[in-house]
Protein backbone atom coordinates (compact mmCIF):
# COMPACT_ATOMS: atom_id res chain seq x y z
CA UNK A 1 0.00 0.00 0.00
CA UNK A 2 2.95 2.86 0.83
CA UNK A 3 4.65 1.46 -2.27
CA UNK A 4 1.49 2.71 -4.23
CA UNK A 5 1.10 6.05 -2.24
CA UNK A 6 4.74 6.67 -2.66
CA UNK A 7 4.38 5.91 -6.81
CA UNK A 8 0.96 7.74 -6.88
CA UNK A 9 2.19 11.27 -5.29
CA UNK A 10 5.91 11.81 -7.19
CA UNK A 11 4.18 10.77 -10.18
CA UNK A 12 0.68 13.04 -9.70
CA UNK A 13 2.91 15.77 -8.26
CA UNK A 14 5.01 15.98 -11.28
CA UNK A 15 2.45 15.75 -13.45
CA UNK A 16 0.71 18.42 -11.77
CA UNK A 17 3.71 20.76 -11.30
CA UNK A 18 4.48 20.08 -15.03
CA UNK A 19 1.13 21.25 -15.60
CA UNK A 20 1.19 24.25 -13.47
CA UNK A 21 4.12 25.33 -14.75
CA UNK A 22 3.16 25.44 -18.27
CA UNK A 23 0.57 28.10 -17.49
CA UNK A 24 1.25 29.73 -14.30
CA UNK A 25 2.45 33.44 -14.02
CA UNK A 26 4.72 32.63 -10.68
CA UNK A 27 6.53 30.02 -12.41
CA UNK A 28 7.39 31.53 -15.16
CA UNK A 29 9.23 34.65 -13.27
CA UNK A 30 10.98 31.46 -11.12
CA UNK A 31 12.14 29.85 -14.37
CA UNK A 32 13.64 33.50 -14.85
CA UNK A 33 15.22 33.39 -12.13
CA UNK A 34 16.91 30.30 -12.56
CA UNK A 35 17.70 31.14 -15.64
CA UNK A 36 15.82 28.88 -17.80
CA UNK A 37 12.93 31.37 -18.81
CA UNK A 38 13.64 30.06 -23.02
CA UNK A 39 13.50 26.43 -21.64
CA UNK A 40 10.19 26.68 -19.02
CA UNK A 41 8.04 25.31 -21.70
CA UNK A 42 9.72 21.68 -22.72
CA UNK A 43 11.06 20.84 -18.71
CA UNK A 44 7.42 21.34 -17.90
CA UNK A 45 6.73 19.33 -20.26
CA UNK A 46 9.49 16.80 -20.01
CA UNK A 47 8.49 16.95 -16.67
CA UNK A 48 4.74 16.24 -16.88
CA UNK A 49 5.71 13.05 -19.59
CA UNK A 50 8.00 11.84 -16.23
CA UNK A 51 5.31 12.29 -13.71
CA UNK A 52 3.38 10.32 -15.91
CA UNK A 53 5.79 7.63 -16.55
CA UNK A 54 6.29 6.92 -12.79
CA UNK A 55 2.23 6.84 -12.87
CA UNK A 56 2.44 4.33 -15.76
CA UNK A 57 4.78 2.04 -13.55
CA UNK A 58 1.27 0.01 -12.28
CA UNK A 59 1.18 -1.43 -15.59
CA UNK A 60 4.77 -1.05 -17.13
CA UNK A 61 7.15 -1.62 -14.61
CA UNK A 62 10.24 -0.59 -16.60
CA UNK A 63 8.74 2.65 -17.56
CA UNK A 64 8.07 3.47 -14.11
CA UNK A 65 11.58 2.53 -12.83
CA UNK A 66 13.56 4.74 -16.15
CA UNK A 67 11.17 7.61 -15.66
CA UNK A 68 12.02 7.84 -11.67
CA UNK A 69 15.51 7.74 -12.76
CA UNK A 70 15.13 10.58 -14.83
CA UNK A 71 13.40 12.57 -12.67
CA UNK A 72 15.91 12.11 -10.02
CA UNK A 73 18.33 13.81 -12.59
CA UNK A 74 16.07 16.72 -13.21
CA UNK A 75 15.70 17.02 -9.39
CA UNK A 76 19.60 16.78 -9.51
CA UNK A 77 19.70 19.56 -11.78
CA UNK A 78 16.97 21.43 -10.20
CA UNK A 79 18.64 21.05 -6.75
CA UNK A 80 22.29 22.54 -8.71
CA UNK A 81 20.38 25.03 -9.63
CA UNK A 82 18.95 26.11 -6.68
CA UNK A 83 22.34 26.01 -5.10
CA UNK A 84 24.03 27.93 -7.70
CA UNK A 85 21.49 30.95 -7.93
CA UNK A 86 22.14 30.89 -3.88
CA UNK A 87 18.17 29.81 -2.71
CA UNK A 88 18.21 29.08 1.09
CA UNK A 89 17.46 25.54 2.51
CA UNK A 90 13.70 25.71 2.18
CA UNK A 91 13.82 26.63 -1.33
CA UNK A 92 16.18 23.92 -1.86
CA UNK A 93 13.93 21.30 0.21
CA UNK A 94 11.43 20.18 -2.63
CA UNK A 95 14.46 19.57 -4.90
CA UNK A 96 16.01 17.43 -2.09
CA UNK A 97 12.92 15.59 -1.52
CA UNK A 98 11.87 14.77 -4.78
CA UNK A 99 15.43 13.68 -5.63
CA UNK A 100 15.53 11.54 -2.75
CA UNK A 101 12.31 10.06 -3.23
CA UNK A 102 12.32 9.51 -7.14
CA UNK A 103 16.02 7.70 -6.09
CA UNK A 104 13.99 5.61 -3.77
CA UNK A 105 11.24 4.52 -6.65
CA UNK A 106 13.71 3.90 -9.16
CA UNK A 107 15.38 1.14 -6.06
CA UNK A 108 12.49 0.27 -5.26
CA UNK A 109 10.88 -1.25 -8.66
CA UNK A 110 11.87 -4.16 -10.26
CA UNK A 111 12.50 -3.87 -13.76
Amino acid sequence: MIKRTIIFFSGFSHLFYGIIALTHPFYVTEFERYGFGDYRLPIAIFQSLLGIGVLLSFYYTKIGKYAALLLSLLMGGALCTRIYIGDDVSQSAPAVMYLILNLYIFNLLKS
